[in-house]
């Protein structure tokens, strides 16, 4: 059974509508147009983190865009609008955030979502105790 790839996840970015996924070729594209490691956006030299400019989470936006045909020029356009909309600077590192979330950079694979899991009681105490010796 062959796979379906989904198209991505709408983002409005000003006037832009956006369908963003961070697949494989996406992210070989966006790491040759950065020069550098798609999660060193996140981290500083010490291995601390770091929020990365507004121009390489923009290159980020584009590169994980499904809808092709899209200007760097466009981009820029859209960025004031998504700013003069009333979002900031930090709701574009979360959309960011969260698409890479989403691609599973955060967490390892399969545990992107979460998962109901119904297990027994635990314990700290050495033996289980009856729940008659718990009230005591």
């Amino acid at each position: 059974m062959a796979k379906v790839a989904s198209m991505g996840t709408p983002f409005q970015f000003g006037s832009l509508n956006l369908s963003l996924k961070l697949d494989g070729k996406a992210l070989v594209n966006i790491e040759k147009r950065l020069g550098k490691s798609a999660m060193s956006l996140f981290m500083n030299a010490d291995g601390g983190m770091k929020l990365p400019p507004v121009n390489e989470i923009m290159i980020v936006l584009k590169g994980a865009n499904q809808k092709h045909g899209v200007k760097d020029s466009e981009m820029v356009k859209a960025f004031q609008e998504y700013l003069d909309d009333g979002n900031s600077p930090m709701d574009l590192f979360l959309a960011l955030s969260d698409l890479f979330n989403d691609a599973g950079f955060f967490n390892s694979k399969g545990t992107s979502k979460a998962k109901k899991v119904e297990a027994e009681e635990i314990t700290l105490d050495a033996e289980p105790m009856d729940q008659d010796e718990n009230s005591l």
